[in-house]
């Protein structure tokens, strides 16, 4: 499960890096294309895996949504946490309670982690019948999986950027 969540994490990361890197107007039209085509293909996915009826994917999704949104602004703080954390690690005059300090709120973050999926779980009991609701995470999780596995396979290519002679 801890690996899952990592390489969750570290798909987030490059998504992020992505974004961040490809600040020109073409690179954000092909980032934002790259992520509906990956919302596209995860819509299909669940809703393959999870044999939802069209009513159960009308209620459905507006509710994952929501609860991806709240674990997305988590993951933010994780992120935060572990680099003020690191920062911290690195510089000699970090006082013990500060890193115990920090080190809490980084942990606190985890927790809240997995509370939300918990929360989430219930969230999803209110949509769907209870086997479906059980198994969101574990079709989340092989979703990441086989995109991983995709992007593996099919690195995105690295653009050289134009010369003008």
């Amino acid at each position: 499960m801890k690996k899952i969540f990592f390489l969750f994490l570290a798909l987030v990361f490059c998504s992020l890096g992505f974004a961040q890197n490809n600040k020109e107007e073409g690179n954000r039209e092909k980032y934002e294309q790259m992520m509906a085509e990956i919302q596209s293909r995860k819509i299909a996915f669940f809703t393959k895996q999870l044999q939802l009826t069209s009513e159960e994917a009308q209620n459905f999704w507006p509710v994952y949504n929501k609860c991806e949104e709240e674990r997305n602004a988590n993951r933010k703080e994780i992120r935060k946490s572990a680099k003020a954390l690191h920062i911290a690690a690195k510089d000699a005059n970090t006082s013990d309670e500060s890193m115990r300090s920090l080190a809490e709120t980084y942990y606190q973050n985890l927790d809240r982690e997995a509370s939300l999926q918990k929360l989430h779980y219930y969230e999803y009991l209110k949509v769907l019948p209870a086997k479906k609701a059980a198994l969101v995470r574990l079709v989340e999780e092989r979703f990441m999986n086989k995109l991983l596995s995709q992007w593996k396979k099919h690195p995105e290519p690295k653009h050289k950027k134009d010369k003008v002679n």
